[in-house]
């Protein structure tokens, strides 16, 4: 028997369902009544574990990557708190947020912002950049899909969530047949591999689209974006001059060229605009970044940058999945050319165009 998702409904004995938050091309989410009438998130995980073929691989996929984040524990990370599978649903009880950082950004824009204003941003990315690290460098993992979306908030603190893309680094592969957000994915995703850096070079773009309302890369397809990942330099004019190189250097091709830890490239950040104490502060707080800041000058303006207002129309593009009106995005990867960061360097296609992605609800994204 098929689990009843609709209002009223216990798929999960003693959780009783309120309302419909979100769904996305993994799933839907509901805010839900736990017992002793606390209030809970629930992910749908679209899918039948028992049966085979895209319909259980995709569930299969959120399994593994509830096996690798399970046992991860921070402030900053959404709690998981239980998971069920009945009749082949997986069902995934967490954390209730309150919002996420889209929906504070379209705040912000409709009180005639360009977005949201750069002190609060850095505080969120400060919180966000640390719950990475810890990821990254206690448990070997990289999130893979972060995105405004993907990092939401409770009581004005962030909390990362939506972990069905997580990957741990041993080997270093990763498919990227479907399900990444290609705005904001690391080139190198798309070359088929994972780096323990992959992560930064999302939260770079994160903080440029939600400080200025416009994205480094400005493309308005799949081919585009992966083309423009793979080879243009980003265009990161609209920020403050003093933060053009630091996100340039965050948005490196290369992955060794990007800072040693997101907490790092954060912490220049703030330093650019911060008064003396609180620079001085941010350089007690941890390690001095290592590497020389070493990065290119900020690219030409993309024949079409997405401004704030279309951002705002149009949600970042998502790799179609279950329910899309293309059934996938083939990625063909073959070896050519010089190596980055001393792999191989691969050249990717993208075939088939996307559908318009859900925009998140206040829960967790799907």
């Amino acid at each position: 028997m098929a689990v009843r998702i609709e209002n009223l409904a216990e798929p999960i004995p003693g959780y009783r369902l309120i309302e419909r938050l979100g769904g996305g091309g993994f799933g839907e989410v509901w805010k839900a009544e736990a017992p002793g009438g606390l209030h809970k998130a629930i992910k749908f995980v679209f899918g039948d574990l028992r049966g085979a073929g895209d319909s259980g691989q995709r569930a299969e996929q959120e399994l593994k990557a509830l096996s690798r984040v399970k046992t991860v524990r921070h402030p900053y990370i959404l709690s998981l708190e239980r998971y069920d599978i009945i009749d082949g649903q997986l069902m995934i009880v967490m954390e209730l947020a309150d919002r996420n950082l889209w929906d504070r950004f379209k705040e912000c824009r409709a009180q005639g912002l360009p977005g949201i204003p750069r002190e609060e941003l850095l505080g969120y990315m400060e919180e966000a950049a640390e719950g990475l690290d810890l990821m990254n460098q206690e448990h070997q993992l990289q999130h893979l899909d972060i995105k405004p979306q993907n990092i939401f908030l409770v009581h004005n603190h962030v909390k990362v969530a939506d972990f069905g893309l997580v990957k741990d680094l041993q080997g270093f592969q990763a498919s990227v047949t479907g399900g990444v957000t290609p705005v904001y994915a690391a080139p190198e995703t798309f070359d088929g591999w994972v780096s323990r850096f992959s992560d930064q070079y999302s939260l770079a773009i994160v903080y440029q689209e939600l400080l200025t309302g416009q994205r480094p890369f400005g493309g308005t397809n799949v081919r585009q974006l992966i083309l423009q990942h793979l080879q243009n330099p980003p265009f990161v004019a609209p920020l403050p001059a003093a933060d053009q190189p630091v996100v340039a250097r965050a948005l490196s091709k290369n992955p060794d060229e990007r800072y040693p830890y997101c907490r790092d490239f954060v912490r220049l950040l703030r330093g650019n605009a911060a008064p003396p104490a609180a620079r001085a502060a941010a350089a007690a707080g941890g390690a001095a970044v290592t590497k020389p800041l070493d990065t290119p000058p900020p690219g030409p303006a993309p024949a079409s940058t997405p401004t704030a207002d279309a951002a705002d129309a149009e949600p970042p593009v998502v790799l179609p999945r279950r329910g899309d009106s293309n059934q996938g995005v083939t990625l063909c990867i073959r070896s050519v050319g010089p190596s980055i960061g001393g792999r191989r360097r691969r050249s990717s296609t993208a075939r088939a165009s996307c559908s318009p992605p859900w925009s998140s609800a206040s829960a967790s994204s799907a």
